[in-house]
């Protein structure tokens, strides 16, 4: 489908649709000049039907027969085509009481015939005299013609006005107690009466509109949030020039931010025109198509919108956040390419830009992923003191804070300070940290063992891997192939529904349980399982037509979230199997290495026995007795499980290095 900008243009308006009374009313001036001028000026019961059809109401049609003087005598199956023609039965009851059937006449005799007039012009005053009488009966005919048509215009007009002022009434009587019970918090009673409108309206009125808003705001105040924004959605095809389309906007943006809201069906919302709306409305809209966009990939689209969401609204950090993820998506990993190196700049102007806009808008979590962001693509490029000095503007409050602190372990490792990385490594290994899937921080430890020539201790570390992660792994392939299908995988994780046996070992779950992703379909999912129960509780306040319609979309939705979020679940499973499987491969080329250079440095201290230590060797072997200590052995907790922020990324390892060389 064609994407059309917000900022674009309007198309021409089409035009608006003749009233259905203007056709009722020719057809009946057709009926009234055409078999009622006739000089009997009769009604016949075809015309009765004609009128019917026509759409005329059934006391104008009495009127009309009355008016003229009508009768008729029916006869059985007269009255059998006009019930056939669903002629109401009070028409059919003032036909008949207009005649009533009556002995046929005799015969008269037959007249003579009357001689024929003169030609005119010779006839003399008898002539003109019968012209002008002629004239006036005809003058008379047009003028009692026109007298039944007003007559039949005023009474439809009359009963029009009638019927929409009996309309008016019924609608605000409705609208009011409606209004009345979400104004005083009565939202069961609300969206009850909100619906039993609904049920009667005709769509596209303006009423209509306000009653299905007032049942989506009813819905979400009674914590359905699938529901209300199901309406919210719907209510927006009445289109921008519609009361209710900001209204409805809005309301949908709340729905949500509490549940993962985002089918396919709002791309619609591309459609619509907002370029004549209050900058703060065309923001949010932007920026709510351009997550929408970013959420399915689309990152040309998502840039589009999301760059006209302008400095200083509420909007603008996060959309700059997103802006910086497309272009770091964009550079790909060709790290040779110009274009690569172009991209990623870009992106961290926007992170910059988040950043900035996100401290005066006081939105720590946006600040807080725009420092790791920047220091992510700091570390990527091989800028490992300013990745250090962005990791570290994480504070210790943060749900980002464990990804900083371990990443910025890694940029001191790289950059050669292996005792501040070693440091932060064995901090993660303390109990504050036990229930994250952190593997590598004991392969790196193993390394740094190694090549300071601390034998024991590398094995150490590569035993703690085996204990702690590579056990993992048949559990793991286990829980996988017993739960095949996302559902199983949903009522095994979520549910807990599983064989004894085949439970999953905490510290995978936890691994799972920390993604951010299974985190949004997860709390959807639960809300809309809570959904449900509250439709339940609510059923007698609702009413239950309007409760069963509301559990059929609830639970339609709650089935696709199940199956969204199995199939995240399997994905993460697989990714931590696959980790898995490297990091064997892994500890194995370690134990490799550590073997190789543990025997070249028997070697060394075979010929040293020969030759004896030198002044420097006995010194160095001689400081080499303080070293760090592993597990149990090597860690001091100073506060009892809590750490000073400032003092944590400051943490050191004092290994010594003890190779000969």
């Amino acid at each position: 489908m064609k994407r059309r900008s917000t900022q674009s243009r309007p198309g021409p308006r089409r035009p608006r649709r003749s009233g259905r009374w203007l056709l009722r009313g020719a057809l009946v001036g057709a009926l009234l000049c055409g078999p009622l001028a006739t000089a009997a000026w009769a009604i016949t019961k075809d015309n009765v039907i004609q009128m019917h059809q026509s759409g005329l109401p059934a006391q104008v049609i009495i009127q009309t027969i009355q008016s003229t003087g009508s009768t008729f005598n029916l006869s059985v199956d007269d009255v059998k085509a006009l019930e056939a023609a669903g002629v109401p039965k009070e028409v059919i009851d003032a036909m008949t009481a207009s005649g009533a059937p009556a002995p046929a006449p005799e015969p008269a005799p037959e007249p003579a015939p009357e001689p024929a007039p003169p030609p005119v012009g010779e006839g003399g005053p008898d002539e003109l005299e019968r012209l002008r009488e002629m004239e006036e009966a005809e003058r008379r005919r047009i003028e009692e013609d026109a007298r039944i048509r007003e007559a039949a215009r005023k009474a439809a007009a009359r009963e029009r006005e009638r019927m929409a002022a009996e309309e008016r009434r019924r609608v605000a009587r409705a609208l009011d107690q409606a209004r009345n019970a979400l104004e005083d918090g009565r939202y069961a009673t609300a969206a009850r009466e909100f619906g039993t409108f609904l049920a009667q309206a005709e769509e596209g009125k303006a009423s209509t509109h306000e009653a299905q808003l007032g049942l989506a705001d009813a819905l979400y105040n009674l914590k359905l949030y699938a529901n209300a924004a199901e309406r919210y959605q719907a209510l927006l095809a009445a289109g921008p020039e519609s009361d209710v389309f900001e209204p409805a906007f809005r309301g949908l943006r709340r729905s949500a931010r509490v549940i993962a809201y985002n089918p396919v069906t709002l791309e619609a919302m591309t459609n619509y025109f907002v370029g004549d709306k209050s900058r703060e409305f065309q923001d949010s809209y932007n920026y709510f198509l351009g997550k929408f966009f970013f959420d399915y990939n689309r990152y040309d689209e998502a840039r589009t919108y999301l760059g006209e969401v302008s400095p200083g609204g509420p909007d603008y950090a996060d959309a700059q956040y997103l802006l910086g993820l497309v272009g770091v998506q964009e550079a790909g990993e060709d790290e040779e390419s110009d274009e690569w190196a172009r991209r990623l700049i870009g992106a961290s102007q926007n992170f910059e830009q988040a950043v900035g806009a996100a401290l005066q808008e006081d939105q720590q979590r946006i600040a807080h992923l725009g420092y790791l962001a920047l220091a992510r693509i700091a570390y990527t490029v091989g800028l490992f003191d300013v990745a250090i000095f962005y990791y570290r503007k994480v504070p210790y409050d943060s749900t980002s804070y464990v990804n900083a602190l371990h990443e910025s372990g890694w940029s001191y490792f790289l950059k050669g300070d292996t005792a501040r990385g070693t440091g932060i490594f064995h901090t993660l290994d303390g109990p504050d940290w036990k229930n994250y899937f952190l593997p590598d921080i004991y392969l790196l430890e193993a390394t740094v063992f190694m090549n300071n020539c601390h034998f024991e201790y590398a094995h150490d570390s590569l035993k703690r891997i085996e204990d702690r992660y590579l056990a993992l792994k048949q559990p793991l392939t286990r829980f996988i192939t017993e739960h095949a299908s996302p559902e199983a995988l949903y009522n095994a994780f979520v549910l807990d529904q599983t064989q004894p046996g085949v439970e999953l070992p905490h510290l995978l779950r936890m691994a799972v349980i920390s993604n951010a992703e299974f985190y949004d379909l997860y709390t959807t999912v639960t809300q809309y399982r809570r959904e449900v129960a509250r439709i339940n509780d609510q059923r007698d306040g609702l009413g239950e037509e309007l409760a069963v319609q509301l559990l059929e979309t609830v639970t339609s939705r709650k089935q696709e979230g199940i199956i969204a979020l199995g199939i995240k679940i399997n994905q993460l499973l697989q990714q931590l199997s696959d980790e898995l499987d490297e990091l064997e491969i892994q500890v194995t080329e370690v134990r490799i290495e550590i073997d190789e250079i543990e025997a070249i440095e028997i070697e060394k201290q075979i010929e040293e026995t020969y030759r004896g230590p030198s002044e420097e060797e006995a010194e160095a072997e001689a400081q080499a007795t303080a070293t760090v200590l592993v597990g149990d052995k090597y860690v001091t907790w100073p506060f009892e499980g809590e750490y000073w922020s400032d003092e944590i990324n400051n943490y050191r390892s004092d290994l010594k290095d003890v190779c000969k060389r």
